[in-house]
């Protein structure tokens, strides 16, 4: 049989070639993971823009004593909140409205629910001095309160003035004999096949370095997309135009979504690395072992 000098060459070419193939399947999962996180983050985003109008309808409807539509609006605010912090609040403007309407036990109890879950709330509007007296009363027992309930850490076990003596036996039990030293004639013999199997030094290989720095790269730029992302949202926050608000928030939806786009691409790229790496050095064993 006739051996033709092309068929060797495919065949040492052809576990790189599965191994892009494989590098390329890989990338798709990556891509479709990030779309759905990205999908995820602008929901969440979008929730929170419609907790934090209502809140500032609920501010407004309670400027123009409006306390019945404040308090119904307070009630949606708190269906949209997501975090101690934003129920923290609703809670707070809840308990001042239901104070100015008389119902002073559920202002106590809503005051009381937001120092439980954000202890360090403020009053976020001016109130006569007795709904601020109330809620330094509710303040107070609060501390009182997680002061009486925080562990108390044991005391420091008493030192041993005087030494513990082992008894004999297991003084004895623990000296045992060192074993003996190896005759130099029985590692003069092994020293030549120890060297024999010695690895003769790490193969850098380029497709899993190039895949690994693709994937730091994308790692690094989604890092600051993201923080990036968080900022306009954080801006969306703080200012009161409606525009202004829903640029910031489309702005960091797109940021959003390229951030876990290349997370998903970093991650893929990672995994690609691993397996081109290994897979390298298996066609490596078999051309040797030919």
């Amino acid at each position: 049989m006739v051996a033709f000098p092309f068929m060797e060459s495919f065949t040492l070419k052809k576990a790189p070639l599965q191994v892009w193939v494989l590098s390329y399947t890989l990338l798709l999962p990556g891509l479709a993971l990030g779309q759905t996180v990205a999908a995820k983050a602008a929901q969440s985003s979008a929730r929170d823009s419609s907790f934090r109008a209502r809140l500032k309808a609920a501010a407004q409807l309670y400027e123009e004593l409006e306390y019945e539509q404040a308090l119904k609006t307070l009630t949606q605010a708190k269906a949209l909140a997501t975090t101690d912090d934003e129920r923290a609040d609703a809670a707070m403007y809840e308990a001042i409205v239901l104070a100015d309407l008389g119902r002073r036990s559920q202002s106590l109890r809503a005051f009381r629910e937001a120092l439980s879950l954000q202890p360090d709330s403020q009053l976020p509007v001016r109130v006569s001095p007795k709904v601020a007296r109330d809620f330094e009363d509710v303040r107070k027992k609060r501390q009182s309160e997680r002061v009486a309930s925080a562990p108390v850490e044991p005391p420091p076990a008493p030192s041993q003035d005087r030494p513990v003596l082992e008894p004999e036996g297991t003084a004895s039990a623990v000296a045992a004999p060192s074993p003996a030293a190896p005759t130099p004639s029985l590692l003069t013999s092994a020293e030549p096949e120890l060297l024999a199997h010695a690895p003769t030094g790490l193969r850098i290989r380029p497709l899993p370095v190039a895949l690994l720095g693709a994937g730091v790269l994308a790692g690094g730029i989604g890092s600051y997309l993201g923080l990036r992302s968080r900022s306009d949202i954080q801006s969306a926050r703080d200012t009161f135009s409606v525009d202004e608000q829903m640029g910031h928030l489309d702005a960091a939806r797109e940021k959003a979504l390229g951030a876990n786009i290349l997370f998903g691409v970093a991650a893929t790229a990672a995994a690609g690395a691993v397996i081109t790496y290994f897979l390298g050095n298996e066609a490596t064993a078999q051309r040797e072992a030919r």
